[in-house]
């Protein structure tokens, strides 16, 4: 009797399943005939980049530098927007710092990729005369300065532009751009001078393009800046062949400390001033640079951004309720399509402005890699680089985990001077991770993972392999979630034992 009862009802509910078809096959089909309706009405709901995409929209790469890139959608409009809090940041500092000569310098790179950075920089034609006095950069995109660029090499050209244009500020996202030029004018000097050399023995053998971007660029003593150049067999430090640049915009947050360190050999802070970058990824402006009676704060102050904050225990908290002295994840929201997004981005809630917390970045949260379950993180290698730069002087250092032959990590030392006594440095970095993780300690005991190899290269061979272009699509972290084998791009380095 019981099964009977169950096939009836199952009957029944077969039958009420049936009887929903045609009801939900016409409510589709009600859908598809109104689809174009239904999207004019969402477009207007919702009003943010994706469903307001048209030809003009296009999609930045983000970095990729802990998994794989991600695509977002970038309109016109939104471009603007991330220029506009750009130029009101600098106008802004500009306000702040009195600064004498305005024109901008910024480290961009001669070719274009997917990053946000080469969006925000693309020109297809020479810009207006007024704006390469401001922003001599931006002749960089022009056809001419890039064969220009692939005959003598970037910092070459940077050279030329830097001394014809004189600019009042530098600006790079990435502290380690500019200092590697600077390294790269002492360390080769002769290479980087020639494109200056031959221009001041015979201007008019360049392309014409390339003598009407010079003239629009040109500036008082630019004939002496460039003919001392030329004459020169040492190289000529910035103060000679830029003598206006006073200050230069960086990146300052998380892992970069050893960047702004040799930056601050190359400007001294007797004569440069540095003034930090606000935090921005991909996704989303994270924080605006707020200039008060001397002081720079950080805010959470984007246009459209709804920001939230998880603590230590997981709370979901609003900026207000937020403590000096701790720390918090970042949550965000936005009219782009983020909702209660998790940047995985930790920042350190320094003081308060007006009751808005002023946020330092601090680091990638829960950055680590396991093979076979010892969970290396980015915390534990911070502590043991911290150990090892008072052996190594200078560099950055950080972590790739590798496959072959057995499965072990890299650390990889980034500098131009041979590191001495590499073996030794193995396994001390071996000893330090093995104290701070046990589990890293035993599977090194029983052979499931092999030996630190420590690896030497330059900063921009190294982003190379983790980036189609680091001027502007890169970021140094201390552990890498992406193997070194999957990285496919040419890469030289130095294996050291």
């Amino acid at each position: 009797m019981r099964a009977l009862i169950n096939d009836a009802i199952r009957f029944i509910i077969g039958r009420t399943i049936l009887l929903f078809a045609p009801v939900l096959n016409g409510r589709q089909s009600i859908r598809i005939f109104s689809f174009n309706a239904n999207q004019r009405r969402l477009k207007l709901k919702y009003r943010h980049a994706a469903a307001r995409c048209n030809t003009d929209a296009r999609f930045a790469m983000t970095s990729g530098s802990t998994g794989e890139p991600k695509k977002i959608l970038y309109t016109r409009r939104r471009l603007r927007s991330f220029k506009f809090i750009f130029s009101a940041m600098f106008i802004r500092a500009c306000g702040a710092y009195r600064l004498r000569r305005t024109s901008l310098y910024v480290f961009s790179s001669f070719q274009q990729d997917a990053s946000l950075t080469s969006l925000l920089l693309d020109e297809h034609k020479l810009p207006p005369y007024f704006s390469t006095l401001q922003a001599p950069y931006r002749v960089q995109q022009h056809p001419a300065i890039r064969k220009l660029a692939a005959e003598y090499g970037a910092a070459a050209v940077r050279l030329w532009l830097l001394a014809l244009a004189n600019p009042g500020v530098l600006y790079a996202t990435n502290p380690s751009t500019i200092s590697a030029f600077l390294d790269e004018l002492e360390i080769d000097w002769l290479k980087c001078s020639r494109l200056v050399k031959t221009w001041c023995d015979a201007p008019q053998r360049f392309d014409p393009a390339i003598q009407r971007i010079a003239s629009r660029l040109d500036s008082r003593g630019s004939t002496q800046r460039l003919r001392s150049i030329a004459s020169s067999n040492a190289p000529v430090p910035l103060q000679q062949f830029a003598p206006s640049v006073s200050a230069y915009i960086c990146w300052t947050g998380g892992y970069v400390q050893p960047f702004l360190d040799r930056l601050a050999v190359h400007l001294p802070a007797t004569r440069y001033r540095s003034i930090p970058m606000y935090s921005m990824s991909t996704e989303t402006i994270e924080t605006e640079t707020v200039f008060r009676d001397g002081e720079t704060f950080f805010l959470p102050l984007a246009r459209g951004v709804v920001y939230e904050f998880v603590d230590d225990d997981e709370n979901l908290l609003t900026p207000d309720r937020l403590t000096p002295g701790k720390s918090y994840a970042l949550v965000v929201s936005d009219q782009y399509g983020l909702r209660r997004y998790q940047t995985e981005d930790l920042f350190h809630c320094r003081r308060t402005l007006n009751g808005l917390p002023d946020l330092i970045f601090l680091r990638r949260r829960g950055l680590e890699y396991s093979f076979t379950g010892e969970k290396v993180t980015a915390e534990q290698l911070t502590i043991v680089f911290g150990q090892l730069r008072s052996l190594l002087s200078d560099g950055f250092l950080t972590c790739v985990p590798s496959s072959s032959p057995i499965p072990h990590y890299k650390f990889v030392v980034i500098r131009e001077t041979p590191i001495t006594s590499p073996q030794l440095l193995a396994t001390l970095s071996d000893n330090l991770l093995a104290d701070l993780n046990h589990e890293y300690k035993s599977k090194r005991v029983n052979g499931t993972l092999g030996p630190i190899m420590f690896v030497q290269t330059t900063a921009a061979d190294f982003a190379n392999r983790f980036a189609d272009n680091w001027e502007t699509q890169f970021k140094f972290l201390p552990l890498y979630r992406r193997t070194w084998e999957s990285t496919m791009s040419s890469f030289k380095s130095s294996p050291v034992s």
